[in-house]
């Protein structure tokens, strides 16, 4: 909706400077045609930045520099420039478009230079500038995880490590039966914290396998002999990038819990899409005896509860349910032409017309 209301605030700004910078009292059909060619600028910006740079320089070139789109354009295009080769074409593209007016006013070519660096040089490097100091903190933050995943594997890992292995060896001593037991739970208690401690490192050195890689996951358990089916229903949407990890980490415990708890037993992962939320949920039979929920079904739901979504899980008609909802992400909101063209005729034509009285 932000998109919507500043699309209309430039083709309304433009609006007002054709109307007052414009030699002469402007022709009743000039402003419907002039909010059309910025709104088209405006929705070009959103495909293609340095394009809808080159296309706000004709406009420019009609009044003499003075529109908003041509600033507004000139910074988006800075913005999302990589490279040298869209530094050229604006380059290139603004040069010819100076040359031509300083042509046709030879007598402005100072203001007409003054103008093209104030209106397109600048911004254009205003928004190259801050584009980089983006890519800079992006890379300060990267190297920030990477420096914390090594301290904590060095420091934590080899401790659980020696834990696990020293756990591994009471497990096959001559241990009286509680005693065992005990050694017992402290040793999945010590190979679980491994696993974790691996799994926070991992998403701290890079990017988290997210809903896409739940096919994979289904495929090795399958090559494992876990009878596996997966059930979709409604068409798929796109989840927000801290989803993803929630979603996989759900189908992942699942399939742990089915394997662990009822071994040989067939397992169903469904994905169930609705408008705002994805339902997800892994379901086995219930077996004879159920132990109580892991560390690992609290922690989902901490995870899901951070990302906006729930987890359950419980015991129905014979079968364990985990389930989660996830809330979708956003459908990308770039502005359509049609919607760009109604929202300048309503926030600029109609206003503007109503004030020159050319309606």
């Amino acid at each position: 909706m932000r998109r919507y209301f500043a699309a209309a605030g430039i083709v309304g700004v433009d609006c007002v400077l054709l109307t007052y910078a414009h030699p002469g009292e402007p022709h009743a059909w000039l402003l419907p045609v002039w909010a059309l060619v910025v709104a088209a600028v405006v929705w070009l910006r959103y495909r293609s930045p340095v394009a809808a740079f080159v296309a706000a320089l004709g406009p420019a070139v009609v009044v003499g520099g003075v529109v908003a789109v041509l600033p507004w354009s000139a910074y988006q295009a800075g913005k999302a420039s990589r490279g040298t080769a869209s530094g050229v074409v604006m380059a290139v593209a603004g040069a010819g478009a100076l040359a031509a007016e300083i042509a046709r006013r030879p007598g402005a070519a100072g203001p007409l230079v003054v103008a093209a660096v104030a209106f397109g040089v600048l911004p254009a490097l205003s928004g190259r500038y801050v584009a980089q100091q983006e890519r800079l903190r992006a890379a300060l933050a990267a190297q920030e995880r990477l420096r914390i995943a090594r301290d904590m594997h060095d420091a934590l890992g080899h401790r659980l490590s020696l834990v696990s292995v020293q756990a591994a060896a009471l497990e096959v001593a001559g241990l009286p039966a509680e005693q065992h037991a005990a050694v017992r739970r402290l040793a999945e208690a010590a190979r679980g914290a491994a696993g974790e401690l691996q799994e926070v490192v991992g998403g701290l050195r890079g990017p988290r396998p997210g809903l896409a890689a739940v096919d994979e996951l289904i495929a090795k358990a399958r090559g494992a002999g876990v009878d596996v089916r997966l059930e979709a229903r409604g068409a798929a949407r796109e989840l927000p990038d801290e989803a993803g990890p929630v979603a996989y980490r759900v189908v992942q415990e699942g399939l742990t819990n089915g394997v662990k708890h009822a071994p040989g037993a067939p397992l169903t992962v469904r994905a169930e899409w609705e408008d705002d939320a994805l339902l997800l949920s892994v379901v086995n039979p219930v077996p004879s005896v159920a132990g109580p929920p892991g560390r690992g079904l609290l922690g989902l739901a901490e995870r899901a509860e951070a990302v906006g979504g729930l987890v359950g899980y419980g015991c129905e008609l014979g079968e364990f349910r985990l389930w989660a909802v996830l809330p979708v992400a956003p459908a990308h909101r770039r502005p359509a032409l049609l919607g760009v063209v109604v929202a300048g005729l309503m926030f600029g034509f109609l206003p503007l017309s109503m004030m020159v009285g050319v309606a």
